[in-house]
């Protein structure tokens, strides 16, 4: 294993550039554009080569922008929805945002009297015009008390998840109200099975027919074309029940022949608390991978993260294991100065057909600062850690870099999950405090060189795992747009949009970008500061 060590390099001039060098990223920009105020922005590449810009705002509603592969404005359009209420935008949040049968498709679910509303918003992929609103369901009142044991709360919102070798997806309505006596326990959680035209594949109910379990944690849902849902939950009881453990990780499966799910529980979770994680079809071999993290679980030799292997045909788990990351922890000790192993929680898993996958975490530190109940929590998002592992879960290649930065609330595990799909929630009154969508990392892996991208502090990049001593990156209008880049035992940082200076600057809105694998561009909304003004563009990066 090898450790790589820093070279700085910087693409000077502006863009769009007309030599390539060899590996290094290529920027086209758009037209010049006002700073993106309150609300929130995202940016959908689409396969028909168009990119369509997404501005969420309580003053103008959603506008939706539609750019040509010249990366020429072609159209916009104001768009007029009669279920979903924009003025009413503090009660909204975005559940998934993805290309569905060439037009682009957001999910939003909104609350109405008490009640969460879950509606569908398809574009036209050319104009970006509305082409149909729909209520695909809602849930019952918010306003019930909540059923939480020993870190396990029921589960009370609706989620929706896109299979990610095709355009089937499916949609789960969790009700976690404490039961009443009349409540039927059959229909507390339903899940909704798509094809890409949005036509009902199937309808699945999920309960226990030995009520072991009586409420469900969610943590993940998967998609597998026409074939399969895939569910993974933590069922809990609100009372002991003999002979039964308090709580157990529940791997479920929903088959187009069933109305109900099938379940297998992992023996092995008996007692769990606070689990997420993610899971994914691996068609090749058969299996479903799930990556379980339960801080709970951590030791001195555990650091609480899982990976499970299953049996598509009968949901059996076929093995599991604690994942490792001996070299990762070399490398940060070797580059970033730590005394100590990586400590980093999971934030997404790239999972490559074969069943080898890439696995993106990020050290997150929570704490208390302020009295006011909605700014009191924050969490400090530090140092990267990439591992590239096997089949077996073995690390083939790391990479480490040094960053700290700072929000207003608590980050949880897989939140680069999340931003992937476009889940987004507008709480924040204050628009200072909405810079989540400019914090974390994004990564981009070519068959030549992987690249890390992020804001961060210019003067503090180079230390590492030094918190105390380190100022934590808290308003993104000071910090500058960074890549690394990974290739031939090396690692070299790139300033993609020119020199920064004193006076002159770069930042991405990394909660807007999108990444089409199949053209190796990263499009994201750059602003660019000067003394004067600031402005910003839509950059398309080619790696």
């Amino acid at each position: 294993m090898y450790y790589l060590r820093l070279a700085v390099l910087w693409i000077l001039g502006l863009l769009p550039v007309s030599v390539v060098l060899a590996q290094v990223p290529v920027v086209t920009l758009s037209e010049a554009f006002d700073e993106p105020q309150d609300g929130w922005d995202k940016l959908l590449q689409l396969r028909n080569g168009n990119t369509v810009y997404l501005h969420f705002s309580k003053r103008a509603g959603l506008r939706s922008t539609v750019y040509n592969l010249q990366r020429k404005q072609v159209a916009t359009d104001s768009i007029v929805t009669a279920i979903w209420n924009p003025a009413d935008l503090e009660s909204t949040e975005i559940d998934g945002i993805y290309e569905i049968g060439g037009q682009p498709v957001i999910f939003l679910q909104q609350i109405i009297r008490d009640i969460p509303v879950l509606i569908r918003l398809v574009l036209d992929s050319q104009t970006g015009r509305l082409l149909r609103e729909d209520k695909l369901g809602e849930l019952p009142s918010i306003q019930h008390r909540s059923v939480v044991v020993q870190d396990n709360l029921a589960t009370h919102d609706c989620f929706v998840e896109k299979d990610a070798r095709s355009d089937y997806y499916a949609v789960a309505f969790f009700s976690g109200a404490e039961i009443q006596r009349n409540d039927s326990i059959r229909d507390r959680i339903q899940v909704l099975h798509f094809s890409p035209e949005h036509k009902l594949v199937n309808k699945g109910r999920y309960y226990l027919a030995d009520t072991s379990y009586s409420y469900f944690s969610y943590v993940h849902m998967s998609v597998q074309d026409h074939e399969k849902v895939y569910i993974t939950t933590v069922g809990f009881n609100d009372k002991k029940k003999t002979g039964v453990p308090a709580s157990k990780v529940l791997f479920s499966m929903l088959s187009p022949d069933s109305a109900s799910f099938t379940h297998r529980g992992l023996d092995y979770t008996a007692g769990y608390s606070g689990v997420s994680g993610y899971m994914q079809a691996v068609p090749m071999k058969s299996e479903v991978r799930l990556l379980l993290f339960a801080p709970s679980e951590k030791t001195d030799g555990n650091n609480g993260i899982m990976m499970n292997t299953l049996m598509t045909s009968s949901g059996k788990l076929r093995k599991h294991h604690p994942l490792y990351f001996p070299e990762l922890s070399k490398n940060v000790q070797w580059n970033l100065k730590y005394k100590d192993d990586y400590k980093g929680a999971p934030q997404r898993l790239l999972l490559n057909v074969d069943g080898s996958c890439t696995l993106l975490l990020e050290t997150l530190t929570r704490f208390k600062q302020g009295n006011t109940q909605i700014n009191k929590y924050h969490t400090n998002m530090g140092d990267i850690g990439i591992a590239l592992l096997d089949t077996a879960g073995r690390e083939d290649m790391t990479m480490a870099v040094s960053k700290l930065q700072s929000i207003t609330g608590v980050c949880e595990a897989f939140s680069l999950h999340r931003r992937a799909k476009s889940e987004w929630a507008f709480r924040n009154k204050i628009a200072a405090l909405n810079t989540n969508t400019y914090l974390s990392y994004d990564y981009v892996a070519t068959p030549d060189a992987n690249f890390v991208l992020f804001n961060d502090y210019l003067q503090y990049l180079d230390g590492g795992g030094q918190e105390k001593t380190r100022k934590p990156l808290k308003y993104a209008a000071d910090a500058n747009f960074v890549c690394y880049r990974f290739y031939g035992g090396k690692m070299e940082r790139l300033f993609i949009f020119g020199q920064p200076e004193v006076k002159k600057g770069f930042y991405c809105m990394m909660g807007a970008a999108a990444y089409d694998e199949s053209t190796r561009v990263y499009a994201t909304i750059m602003l660019s500061r000067t003394e004067k003004e600031k402005v910003a563009r839509i950059a398309w990066i080619k790696f």
